[in-house]
């Protein structure tokens, strides 16, 4: 896509809005130029309303896909595939319908299938060649949409960029969770995640990509780096003993 000092005011449909990802990514997207059209839960939007994502999708440029029920205890099993399988298989039908010239979707080191005694890594760091093997709803609905977005990719030439951030935390979050709180002691800050998404509608990009996105922590960010330019600028805060 053309760089967004190119860029002649292009829409951008983002899912999952109101979400963590989504109000942080907002902003930021205006002021590099963007028309950001917001589509989420809480202004009465469904994913798994193919009509609602199809309406939505209308006119747009490039798709943003961050909506999703975000871990397995905030939903059912059925009720999390279908918003986020489902859903995601929603998306990619009205960028197909609406021509749009790429899709970012929102994955998770989940699907490597080590996170929360799932299992454990078969190598440190973590790259994005380690085989996913997620079986929990959350996890393997992620895995399985990344496994969607490669086919639909090979069959419509769009691209997807498919972003895989592990923990995601933010300034009032770091306040209260610490190295030893996250899992393999990694994370990455919303501010970094925001500059990945922003790069990875820019970057030139084709066909199918899945990129993991790490501050501190044993997983290789190198893809990443390599292909956006990214480099993540936040760490884990000094806290000063009590």
């Amino acid at each position: 896509m053309a760089s967004s000092a190119g860029r002649s005011r292009a829409t951008v449909l983002v899912t999952g809005a109101s979400g963590k990802v989504g109000t942080a990514l907002i902003g930021p997207l205006e002021d590099a130029g963007w028309i950001v059209r917001a589509f989420d839960l809480d202004g009465g939007e469904d994913l798994r309303d193919d009509a609602s994502v199809l309406a939505a999708a209308q006119d747009c440029d490039a798709i943003v896909h961050a909506g999703a029920i975000a871990h397995d205890s905030a939903g059912t099993p059925a009720e999390i595939v279908a918003t986020n399988l489902l859903g995601t298989w929603h998306v990619l039908l009205a960028a197909e319908r609406c021509a749009v010239a790429r899709v970012v979707y929102f994955s998770s080191a989940q699907v490597f299938g080590f996170a929360e005694g799932e299992g454990t890594p078969d190598t440190l760091p973590v790259d994005d060649t380690h085989p996913v093997r997620a079986a929990r709803p959350y996890g393997m609905s992620k895995r399985l949409a990344e496994e969607m977005c490669d086919a639909w990719t090979r069959r419509t030439h769009i691209p997807t960029v498919i972003l895989r951030p592990v923990m995601i935390l933010d300034d009032h979050e770091l306040m209260t969770v610490f190295e030893p709180d996250a899992e393999l002691g990694a994370f990455v800050h919303v501010d970094d995640v925001v500059a990945a998404t922003l790069k990875a509608l820019d970057a030139d990009v084709e066909g199918h990509v899945r990129l993991t996105l790490c501050g501190p922590g044993p997983f290789d960010t190198t893809p990443a780096r390599r292909l956006l330019g990214w480099v993540p600028l936040r760490t884990w805060p000094t806290h000063e003993p009590l």
